[in-house]
Parts: C-alpha cells; structure tokens; sequence
C-alpha cells in the first residue's frame, strides 16, 4: 500500500493540472475570452461605434515587386482599442500584389472593448462589415491608389490587392485608412 500511495498522488497531480491547464485555456486566453464574448458565454456586448478608422503604413521593403513568392510578415502596424492590426503577408501573385491583415488582442477578462469587422447577433451568428469603400490607399505625394481584389475574413482579417498600373505609385511605401472596424465594449455578466 505504500507503494501505490506515491503514485496515486502522482497521477491525483498529473490529473489536477491537466484540468487547471484547461480551465485556463477555455476561460482566460485571448482566443477563449474573445469566443466566450462573441458567444455570449457569459459577457455582454454592446456597439460603441460601428465606424472606426485605422491608419497604416506599407514600408516600400515589405512589398515584393519583383518576387512571386509569398513574404510572410507578420508585422504589427498598430494597436488601438486592445486590438493590434498585423500585416501577415504580401504575394505578389502576378496579377496584382495582395496584402493581407488580420488582429490580435489584448482581452481583459471581466471587461474592455476590441475592434472587429463584422456584427456579432445574440442568436450566435455572425455577418461581416464588408461595406463599399472601407479602403483608402494612397501614396506619398497623397494621390489615390486604385484598389482591385478586396476581402474580409476569416474572423477579422480583411485584404486588398494593387493592380499592375498602380505599381509605381506604391514604390516608395503607401497609405492605408480602413474603416471596417466596429468598435465593441463587454463585461463580464
């Protein structure tokens, strides 16, 4: 019996830790606060203001002109309201150079407020922001960019792509104003 007794206390440990990990995991990261919010597990959610403006820069190294390979970035542009805008990658992909952004998120557990792109209903369902003219782009000399392709989601990530005959104006870096984000506040319940 004195045996098992360390291994029963062992496996009682192994056990105990396993469910704290998961607890925290499922209560107390970004990812399972922002699931628990957008879900109402237990948070209330409210509209602040459903048009916030981000402004961005593009620097001329990040945008692979002469390169179809895909550049995974991953660089964080800016942060507002708890939520960091992150340039995740740029491909240029022949017919145009495609960048994509997404977000991160610093989440208070009992309250705060985090920008989004897309409408979160009290039945679990979700639809996105994807107005018309929620991109600005322009270049130095504050001449504007026409855009081709443009894209939201997955989640909060949105994009765009710059057509061939817009290249030049991009060569020394660009201009972004995204106004697709809705600026939401929660609490704990």
């Amino acid at each position: 019996m004195r045996k098992k007794l360390p291994i029963m206390i062992i496996g009682i440990l192994i056990i105990s830790i396993g469910l704290g990990v998961s607890y925290y995991m499922n209560h107390f990261t970004n990812a399972a606060i922002l699931n628990n919010i957008t879900h109402n597990k237990g948070y209330s959610l409210n509209i602040n203001k459903e048009t916030i403006e981000v402004k961005l820069y593009i620097k001329p190294e990040w945008i692979p002109f002469d390169s179809d390979e895909p550049k995974d970035l991953n660089v964080k542009l800016c942060m507002k309201n708890n939520t960091d805008i992150i340039l995740t990658k740029v491909w240029n992909r022949g017919n145009d150079i495609y960048f994509s952004f997404d977000t991160s998120y610093h989440l208070n557990y009992t309250k705060g407020e985090f920008l989004y792109n897309g409408y979160f209903y009290e039945d679990g369902t979700f639809s996105s922001n994807s107005g018309i003219n929620h991109f600005l782009v322009y270049d130095s000399n504050q001449e504007l960019i026409e855009l081709g392709q443009e894209g939201i989601g997955p989640n909060s990530a949105f994009s765009f792509g710059i057509n061939p005959d817009e290249y030049e104006k991009i060569r020394n870096g660009f201009h972004i104003e995204y106004s697709g984000f809705i600026l939401y506040s929660y609490s704990l319940n």
